[in-house]
């Protein structure tokens, strides 16, 4: 948070592009990107085309992987602790508002112009799920 004022644009990658132009993206992006939209800062997203999916996160928990909590805890303190529950999740989703550009191999377009593109490269039948 500190760093971002002398930041000048953010730029990351995402695991998937949701077709209202969210993203799935590696856990910890969703903050920097707040952070970023908190400095007025623009968040590029670089990804491929065949990063785009159908799918709307109507439920974001059932899109995301849990990892072992192992890496953010040792077994030997979760034992010393009582009614803790350790969540370490994959990815986060980051919603459309906080990303300004998405760069793909063919261009580079405004998450909102996402469903134009997945109409363009899906077809009808792959988009009824």
């Amino acid at each position: 948070f500190a760093i971002m004022s002398r930041v000048h644009k953010v730029i990351i990658g995402t695991h998937a592009v949701m077709a209202n132009g969210a993203l799935l993206a590696a856990s910890g992006v969703h903050m920097m990107a707040a952070v970023a939209k908190f400095h007025a800062k623009p968040v590029v997203v670089c990804t491929g085309l065949y990063k785009l999916t159908p799918l709307f996160p109507h439920d974001k928990d059932a899109l995301n992987d849990l990892l072992s909590p192992a890496t953010i805890v040792s077994y030997d303190e979760m034992c010393t602790m009582e009614n803790v529950r350790v969540v370490n999740p994959a990815f986060d989703h980051v919603p459309p508002e906080l990303v300004t550009l998405l760069v793909t191999n063919s261009g580079g377009y405004n998450p909102s112009y996402i469903y134009r593109l997945l109409r363009e490269y899906y077809d009808d039948i792959d988009v009824t799920l």
